[in-house]
């Protein structure tokens, strides 16, 4: 079992797609949040719930890693409430720690959702000392990895470098890191101008971020992927 802490404030139209895709994907997913209409569709949804302030992120996703351990799970999936995998992420990330203690992609897809749908690829940290650090949402760490780190991989009085901190932590326990390869276990990550978003899209499209802009046909192929994006569009057009 694959288990996915998420840390909750707001977003509640796409919370509730993130939490079923994951389910459907056989992923027990845990809530941790104060809000609550965010408790009452985690609760709806079969989520475990915990309640934790939204500061320092940190402890709050702390809480949630170990919260995780009761499960006894194979690895836990670092996901925030915005961030979708493939349905195929999860069997490929299972068969990856038989090998791996942490694993997960050199880059993602964004995507910004308003009356348009734009789509980008950003392939990673590149070259230099983070050339081969998966990028942090989507990575899924092992049961053995986690167990040498308490079940906590971040620092509780962090607010931002999430990802640094933990990559210094598989660093300091010498953990192996596998990646996947293939362009069909995909990652993605959302935004709208519906709320503020931590991870800012137009540094991507605006290429502060260097990242390939995806039109057209090539657009509506790697969303198949993902066909709940249009539901959703509809939801926040809405609004």
């Amino acid at each position: 079992m694959i288990v996915a802490p998420i840390p909750v404030f707001g977003r509640l139209p796409l919370l509730r797609f993130t939490i079923t895709r994951l389910q459907k994907a056989g992923v027990k997913v845990i809530c941790m949040g104060h809000e609550a209409e965010a408790k009452d569709l985690a609760i709806e949804l079969g989520c475990e719930w915990i309640e934790q302030s939204n500061d320092p992120l940190g402890a709050k996703w702390n809480s949630g890693f170990l919260a995780a351990k009761k499960y006894n799970p194979t690895g836990v999936l670092f996901v925030g409430s915005s961030d979708w995998v493939s349905d195929n992420y999860i069997k490929e990330a299972e068969e990856k720690m038989k090998e791996f203690d942490m694993v997960g992609k050199l880059g993602c897809h964004f995507v910004d959702v308003s009356d348009d749908i734009r789509l980008v690829n950003w392939t990673g940290y590149g070259k230099g000392p983070r050339s081969y650090e998966p990028i942090g949402i989507g990575r899924v760490l092992s049961h053995r990895f986690l167990e040498r780190i308490n079940w906590q991989p971040f620092d509780k009085r962090l607010n931002s470098g999430l990802d640094w901190a933990m990559w210094l932590r598989a660093i300091v326990t010498d953990a192996s890191v596998g990646v996947f390869d293939s362009d069909e276990v995909k990652f993605l990550s959302i935004s709208t101008d519906k709320w503020d978003n931590k991870h800012k899209f137009d540094d991507h499209w605006g290429n502060k971020l260097k990242s390939e802009k995806i039109y057209g046909d090539d657009r509506e192929k790697f969303l198949k992927s993902f066909p709940e994006i249009y539901e959703l569009q509809e939801i926040l057009c809405k609004e």
